[in-house]
C-alpha cells in the first residue's frame, strides 16, 4: 500500500468512534479488511486507550488457521502442526482446525491420525464437506492398504474356518487380526460379518458399531447392525422357548431385577411372546408389545399409514402392476372412476370449477396413475425361463 493510500484509509479511520474500531479489531474478518488497514486500527486504539485490547478467540484462531494454511503450502509440517495444536487450545471445538490437522497427518503419510481428525471435524460440524471430501479419500488408500494387510489375511483365513465349520480356529484368527486393523469403517464392517456368520451376533454388533463410529454414514454398516440384533435376538427365543415353566420363570425374574438394577430398561420380548408373535416379520402392529396383550392401536396406525405410502409410491413409479386378470379389471374400474371423479370439476367452468377441481385434483392423479398401470401390466411381457416371486402385485 502506498502512502497516499495509507493516509487516507488513517484520516477515514480516525473519524470513526472507538467502540466501531473496537468491534473491527476484535472480530472482523481479514479477508474483508487490507491487512494495513487492520495495523491503523490496532495503532488508533493504541493512541485512544493506551492498551491494545485483545482480539476474540475466533479471530485469533482464524489468524492461526490462515498461517497453518501457508506453512501448508510451504511444506513446513512441523511448523503447520504447532500452530494446529495452538488454535485447538484456544478453541477445542474448531471443526477447521481438526480439518487442517487431518490434512497435515495426510501429508506426513500418517493416515489413521489423518483420518481420525476428519472424523473429529466431521462430530463438530456433521456437514462439513470438505471434512468429508478428505475423509473419504484416506478411506480409499486405508482399504487398498488393508486389502493387502496382515489382518485382512487374518480375516480371510477366519472365513475359510467357518465355511470349514471350524468356529473356534475362525475366532482366535479374528482376536489376531483386531490389534492389526485399522481405524477404518470397512474392516470393522467385515469382521461384523465374519462374526455373525460365526454366530457370535453380539460380538458382531459391537463390530458394526465401531464401524458406524468411525464413518456415520456407513448405511451398510447400520443395516449389517439391524440384522445381527435381530437375529441374536432370535436365537434367544430358541434358547428359552426350550425351557421348563419353572426355567423360564426364573430366567424372567433374573432378567427383571438387572433391569431394575440397570435403571428400569424392559423385559425383551423373546420372553413373553409366542413363537407366532415373535417370529412374525413386520411392524410392531402385529405383534404384542412391551408388557402389553393384542395388538398396539398408535403401531397398528403407523403400519396402515405405512402401506399406504408404499402402495402411493408404487402407484407413481410404475411398479403397481399385476398379471391376475381379476385385479386388472378393478384397477381399471377404479381408474375411470377416480379419474371421472377428479375430472368432472373442471368440467364446470368458472372460479368454483377450478377450485373444486384443483380440490380433486389427487383424486385424478390416483385414476390417472392406475390406468397407466393397468396399461404397463398389459404390455408387460415375461421372459422365457423366469419364475414369479410369489407376489400378487410387482
Amino acid at each position: 500500500m502506498d502512502d497516499d493510500r495509507r493516509d487516507q484509509i488513517k484520516k477515514e479511520l480516525l473519524t470513526q468512534e472507538t467502540g466501531y474500531l473496537l468491534d473491527i479489531w476484535q472480530n472482523a474478518d481479514v479477508d474483508e479488511w487490507e491487512k494495513d488497514a487492520i495495523e491503523i486500527i490496532k495503532d488508533i486504539l493504541l493512541d485512544r486507550l493506551g492498551y491494545v485490547p485483545p482480539q476474540s478467540v475466533e479471530k485469533q484462531v482464524s489468524q492461526i488457521l490462515d498461517r497453518v494454511e501457508d506453512y501448508l503450502e510451504n511444506d513446513e509440517l512441523d511448523k503447520a502442526l504447532s500452530e494446529c495444536e495452538t488454535a485447538l487450545q484456544l478453541s477445542p471445538d474448531s471443526a477447521n482446525a481438526y480439518n487442517y490437522l487431518g490434512e497435515i497427518y495426510e501429508e506426513m503419510g500418517q493416515l489413521e491420525n489423518a483420518i481420525m481428525n476428519y472424523q473429529k471435524a466431521i462430530q463438530h460440524d456433521f456437514e462439513y464437506h470438505d471434512a468429508w471430501e478428505n475423509m473419504l479419500v484416506v478411506e480409499s488408500e486405508l482399504e487398498e492398504a488393508f486389502e493387502e494387510s496382515i489382518a485382512r489375511q487374518h480375516l480371510d483365513k477366519a472365513l475359510e474356518f467357518i465355511y470349514s465349520d471350524e468356529p473356534e480356529k475362525a475366532l482366535q484368527e479374528c482376536e489376531r487380526a483386531k490389534p492389526l486393523m485399522p481405524s477404518l469403517a470397512v474392516a470393522y464392517n467385515y469382521l461384523g460379518l465374519i462374526l455373525q456368520t460365526s454366530g457370535q451376533f453380539e460380538s458382531a454388533s459391537d463390530a458394526y458399531l465401531k464401524a458406524i463410529q468411525l464413518n456415520p454414514r456407513f448405511y451398510a454398516a447400520r443395516e449389517n447392525l439391524a440384522n445381527a440384533k435381530v437375529r441374536w435376538e432370535e436365537e434367544q427365543y430358541h434358547t428359552y422357548s426350550d425351557l421348563s415353566p419353572a426355567e423360564e420363570q426364573e430366567a424372567i425374574t433374573d432378567l427383571d431385577e438387572s433391569a431394575i438394577q440397570e435403571g428400569g430398561g424392559p423385559i425383551p420380548q423373546w420372553l413373553f411372546m409366542d413363537k407366532s408373535a415373535f417370529l412374525l416379520p413386520g411392524w410392531a402392529g402385529h405383534r404384542t408389545r412391551y408388557g402389553r396383550s393384542g395388538y398396539d392401536p398408535l403401531e397398528t396406525d403407523f403400519e396402515l399409514a405405512h402401506m399406504e405410502g408404499v402402495i402411493f409410491w408404487r402407484l407413481i413409479t410404475l411398479k403397481f402392476r399385476t398379471r391376475n386378470p381379476f385385479y386388472l379389471l378393478l384397477m381399471a374400474f377404479m381408474g375411470i372412476l377416480y379419474s371421472l371423479y377428479g375430472a368432472i370439476p373442471f368440467m364446470l367452468g368458472g372460479w368454483e370449477g377450478l377450485l373444486a377441481g384443483i380440490t380433486s385434483s389427487p383424486d385424478l392423479i390416483v385414476g390417472a396413475a392406475l390406468l397407466i398401470n393397468v396399461y404397463s401390466s398389459l404390455r408387460l411381457e415375461k421372459s422365457d425361463g423366469s419364475e414369479e416371486n410369489g407376489y400378487t402385485f410387482f
